[in-house]
């Protein structure tokens, strides 16, 4: 592991973007591939073509192994170094600012560019998915300003900056798999709190089962 900090601190140093954005597309795929294995967990596959549904995944990660790491990384990495130029400290005031800041500055946007993003990488119409990515955009922030602030704090009070985008893609393999279901599912009306219970739970009650039945 200390090698790991080692090589990973050099890679840092000489080629911040492309060792972020490298992370970044890992692990935001990673999360993906979560997605996928609750959704096909929940919905009957038997029937399907295996090898269609197979290549449909796949493209799905591609795209969301993109996202994070050509947009995602670099966007994020310009935002927090500026972020912290721009709120001074370490005390508890500068963690409220900052995380104030991210919430109601960065998080929108980036949450509509991601839906328009994903809309348009499956070739849908412009105007169908702004319509979408608008809709998905309420919910979509009511669970992120319930699960983000809290990990901000660590973010913006423990981890040094370097590391923040590295952190943020750990606690992203949750995330992006939420983001990806929302961006997957035609539903953009559906409630944050059913959302939020969907996702974060469902895995919770398969391991009862599971365990129940061992």
């Amino acid at each position: 592991m200390r090698g790991f900090r080692i090589s990973y601190d050099r890679w840092l140093r000489d080629s911040p973007l492309l060792t972020k954005g490298v992370t970044s597309a890992v692990l935001f795929g990673i999360g993906d591939r979560v997605a996928q294995r609750i959704e096909r967990s929940e919905s009957a596959t038997d029937n399907a073509d295996t090898d269609t549904v197979d290549r449909h995944g796949l493209h799905r990660t591609a795209r969301m192994m993109l996202w994070g790491g050509v947009l995602f990384a670099p966007v994020g990495h310009a935002w927090y170094n500026f972020l912290e130029r721009a709120v001074r400290g370490k005390g508890a005031a500068s963690i409220v600012k900052k995380i104030a800041a991210d919430q109601l500055i960065f998080s929108p946007p980036l949450s509509l560019a991601f839906f328009t993003y994903a809309g348009c990488s499956e070739g849908k119409p412009l105007r169908d998915t702004m319509e979408t990515a608008l809709a998905k955009l309420p919910p979509t922030l009511a669970v992120n300003w319930t699960v983000w602030p809290l990990v901000h704090v660590g973010t913006f009070g423990f981890v040094p900056l370097q590391y923040r985008i590295l952190f943020i893609n750990v606690v992203n393999i949750g995330w992006s798999a939420f983001l990806s279901r929302m961006a997957s599912n035609d539903d953009g009306q559906v409630s944050s709190a059913a959302k939020l219970k969907e996702f974060f739970l469902v895995r919770r009650v398969e391991d009862s089962e599971e365990a129940a039945t061992a």
